[in-house]
């Protein structure tokens, strides 16, 4: 990895970058960043346009919108490119942007399970590695992943795996940045009350996964994530039932924990 910095000292202006910052985990994170004033400029980033400019009206730090497809490689090239050409302080860097599908391999389409690895997996790690040589010491990261990263989910398993790949990235960038200054954590909650369920069902198998139980606010979730991050911890697991699941994943064979989600999915 290039070091933070590589293309010389940023400019004055602080900014905090969010994606996926159009609902959910990416507008509260937003909101308390902007309460925090972590920043000069929030940089929202998601794909719906109206929505960022309602956002943005809502806070009290200066926001810009950036309507990105971030699963397309151009639009990636186009942050970078704005920010090579204004070369700002990046303070803080929350990864948000990522979606799930309930289903098995028969019943989630292929182009979903492409737009899961691509949006989860690929586009966190370009955003990461494009902000990175504009943090200093004092920079954190929050990489949204969920407690399904820490034991295999049938009827989950893309979701599941691209998730486990943004903790165990999480962890070893970690390692890459010590001595840096900037502190990265992967957040891994569970159930959140946010519009994941309704694009998780969205699917023929939509109906495999039953009941959400134990959902947590966005509120509670995301001041848990910043308070961990402050604390230089790796992972935020921001409820003791993900602490629990996380515990498992450590202790028990991956086939007690499978069939354990078996019979709580079908709850």
């Amino acid at each position: 990895m290039n070091e933070p910095g590589r293309h010389g000292a940023p400019s004055g202006k602080r900014v905090a970058i969010v994606t996926g910052a159009s609902s959910g985990l990416g507008r509260e994170f937003a909101r308390q960043l902007d309460r925090m004033q972590v920043a000069d400029e929030l940089w929202l980033v998601a794909r719906g346009a109206d929505v960022l400019e309602s956002l943005a009206a809502q806070l009290d730090t200066p926001a810009r919108c950036i309507p990105a497809d971030l699963t397309d490689k151009e639009a990636v090239d186009r942050l970078r490119d704005t920010l090579e050409s204004e070369r700002p302080r990046v303070t803080f860097l929350v990864n948000a942007a990522g979606f799930g599908k309930f289903g098995d391999w028969q019943t989630i389409s292929e182009a979903d399970v492409d737009a899961m690895i691509d949006l989860n997996c690929r586009a966190l790690v370009d955003v990461t590695h494009l902000a990175l040589p504009f943090m200093l010491g004092g920079g954190r990261i929050i990489q949204v992943a969920s407690a399904a990263a820490f034991v295999p989910l049938p009827h989950m398993n893309v979701y599941a795996a691209t998730k486990s790949f943004v903790l165990r990235y999480t962890r070893a960038l970690r390692w890459e940045l010590r001595g840096t200054g900037i502190t990265a954590t992967a957040l891994c909650p569970t159930w959140v009350k946010t519009g994941f369920e309704k694009v998780a069902r969205d699917s023929e198998g939509g109906r495999d996964v039953g009941r959400l139980i134990g959902e947590q606010t966005p509120e509670v979730v995301v001041r848990r994530a910043l308070c961990a991050n402050k604390a230089h911890l790796a992972v935020a697991c921001a409820s003791m039932q993900s602490a629990a699941l996380r515990l498992a994943g450590k202790l028990l064979p991956s086939c007690v924990t499978m069939a354990a989600w078996e019979s709580i999915r079908r709850l």
